[in-house]
């Protein structure tokens, strides 16, 4: 009862349960008092050597607890901001482009074939990129297609090519070509126009 009330344990079966893990400490007398083994002697003058500390523990909980909270502020901050960077950065005009039709050139009274591809872009204020920017993302595609072939001031080939502006965000882009495409070229050749339209806008 006495060690009950020091422990301030009100459950013998509690009590009984401590002090059969402690048996190798403590030692029950004839009559009935509990005293310490040798081992448990020197138990007791460990923990009075180096007592626990439990403000320590507590202090490195807390601590703990303000890392996580730092970290996951950080972590709030660079979603917020990686998430304001992509508001914030201005996304390339999409271009969408449609081939028309084919006829032979009347401008210049030969059997040129001219191609009509009607682009459309999603921002009104679309500027279409210079003709040197032009020619030179085509320059690329003249082996794939049979273009009438220009030359450039430095030499390089490109197919050639007109354009007129016909409203807000929309032009027609003209091609020749020395040949008629089939419908899988004429797609193939829509595909690289947007390519080409989506690389230099």
């Amino acid at each position: 009862m006495e060690l009950m009330v020091l422990s301030k344990v009100t459950n013998t079966g509690r009590l009984n349960y401590h002090l059969k893990v402690m048996g190798g400490l403590i030692r029950k007398q004839e009559d009935g008092r509990y005293i310490l083994t040798e081992r448990g002697y020197l138990a007791v003058q460990l923990l009075n050597e180096f007592p626990e500390k439990p403000f320590q523990m507590n202090g490195q909980k807390r601590k703990s607890k303000k890392l996580l909270v730092t970290a996951a502020l950080l972590l709030i901050g660079i979603i917020a901001a990686s998430a304001l960077l992509v508001l914030t950065q201005p996304t390339p005009p999409s271009v969408s482009i449609t081939y028309w039709k084919q006829q032979p050139d009347q401008i210049s009274n030969n059997s040129d074939i001219q191609f009509l591809f009607n682009a459309t872009v999603t921002k009104e204020s679309f500027q279409l990129a210079s003709s040197d920017a032009i020619n030179y993302a085509l320059a690329p595609y003249i082996n794939r297609y049979p273009f009438v072939v220009m030359s450039g001031a430095d030499k390089t080939l490109y197919p050639l090519w007109t354009s007129t502006y016909v409203h807000k965000g929309q032009f027609v882009f003209s091609l020749f070509l020395q040949s008629p495409l089939n419908e899988t070229q004429l797609i193939s050749l829509t595909q690289d126009l947007k390519q080409v339209f989506e690389s230099i806008t």
